[in-house]
C-alpha cells in the first residue's frame, strides 16, 4: 500500500556517494558541473528530520525505482533548501523524488488510505492526489534550477 521511494540501504549509499561527489564538484559560479544540477527544496519543515532525495534517468528506472542516486541530507533552519546534486552525467532529463523523514525510520510514512503523512514532493509537475510518474515528473537538465514544493 505504501510506496517507498528506496531502500534505508540504496539511501545510505547514495549519500556517501553523492556526499563526495558534492565535495569534489561544487557548484561554479556561472552553473553547475557537468552531470549536477542545482535543487531548491520549499516548504520544508526546518531541523525536522532528514530529507531523502532520489534521481531518476529514465522512465524504466523511475518505475523500477533505480535511482541514479539517491541521498539524504540534514535540513538547516529555514523553510527552503539548496543543494547541488550530482551524479547524473549522461542524462538530458531528470525525474526527482523527495521526502522528509520526520520520525526517522528511513520511509516515506501513509496513512490507512495511501496518502504520505510526512511531507514529499517531485519535480515537474506532479498530478495532485496520485502517485508521480515519469511523464509528470521529469524535467530537463539544461542548467536551469530545479525547484521542487514540498507537501504540507
Amino acid at each position: 500500500m505504501t510506496q517507498r521511494l528506496s531502500s534505508v540501504a540504496a539511501i545510505a549509499f547514495g549519500a556517501v556517494l553523492s556526499a563526495l561527489v558534492m565535495v569534489a564538484h561544487p557548484a561554479r559560479a556561472q552553473g553547475m558541473a557537468a552531470g549536477c544540477a542545482n535543487v531548491e527544496v520549499q516548504n520544508i519543515r526546518p531541523e525536522q528530520g532528514m530529507l531523502m532525495v532520489a534521481a531518476y534517468g529514465d522512465a524504466a528506472a523511475f518505475a523500477g525505482k533505480s535511482p541514479l542516486v539517491a541521498t539524504q541530507m540534514r535540513t538547516g533552519p529555514a523553510p527552503t533548501f539548496s543543494f547541488p546534486l550530482c551524479g547524473l552525467a549522461g542524462s538530458s532529463r531528470v525525474a526527482l523524488t523527495l521526502y522528509q523523514d520526520l520520525n526517522g525510520n528511513g520511509k516515506l510514512d501513509a496513512n490507512a488510505f495511501g496518502i504520505p503523512s510526512e511531507p514529499w514532493g517531485a519535480s515537474g509537475k506532479p498530478v495532485a492526489m496520485t502517485a508521480p510518474t515519469w511523464e509528470t515528473t521529469a524535467v530537463p537538465l539544461d542548467g536551469s534550477t530545479i525547484v521542487v514544493l514540498l507537501s504540507k
